[in-house]
């Protein structure tokens, strides 16, 4: 039986507000997937962009520390052997200044400081080195800067380089 008028045109509309509720649920769920795909690529992306911080504040404070090293040789041959996490002296930072040794002490122990305030959990390690093509009297050090990535994980990326003295 057929039917004309008014019956046949809600017929009609009801199956098209079917399909459309479908189309509309299934761009919903298409949207919100790629929505969700892009901030989780912001999210990652400001995790490299922190990790790539890090790194540029090691490979500064190494290259800081390396370059204080070669400018004060002997300072640093004593410093190391006496006080190897060095001693901060005001007297250092004064217009009188200070020995070459107090000066290599005041500098590792700000070096210290500051390799601990820019690096989650960073910490530093120089360790003399016996390195091919020297003699065994040269002073050569190793300087390492380690650092913490995330919370997540304890993977710590090294930065390191070495002085002869």
């Amino acid at each position: 039986m057929r039917q004309t008028g008014r019956g046949a045109r809600h017929a009609k509309s009801g199956k098209g507000q079917g399909i459309a509720l479908v189309e509309v649920l299934l761009s919903g769920f298409i949207m919100t997937t790629g929505i969700l795909a892009v901030l989780s690529m912001q999210t990652m992306a400001l995790a490299r962009a922190q990790t790539n911080s890090h790194l540029l504040q090691a490979e500064w404070l190494l290259s800081d520390m390396l370059e204080r090293m070669k400018a004060n040789r002997s300072g640093f041959v004593i410093s190391l052997q006496v006080l190897p996490r060095g001693l901060v002296k005001a007297q250092c930072e004064t217009v009188s200044g200070c020995s070459p040794a107090e000066l290599a002490a005041h500098d590792l122990a700000r070096w210290y400081h500051r390799v601990a305030t820019l690096l989650p959990t960073g910490n530093v390690e120089i360790r003399p080195v016996t390195v091919a093509g020297y003699p065994e009297s040269a002073r050569t050090y190793q300087v390492f800067v380690r650092w913490q990535t995330d919370q997540d994980t304890w993977a710590m990326p090294v930065s390191s380089g070495i002085v002869v003295l």
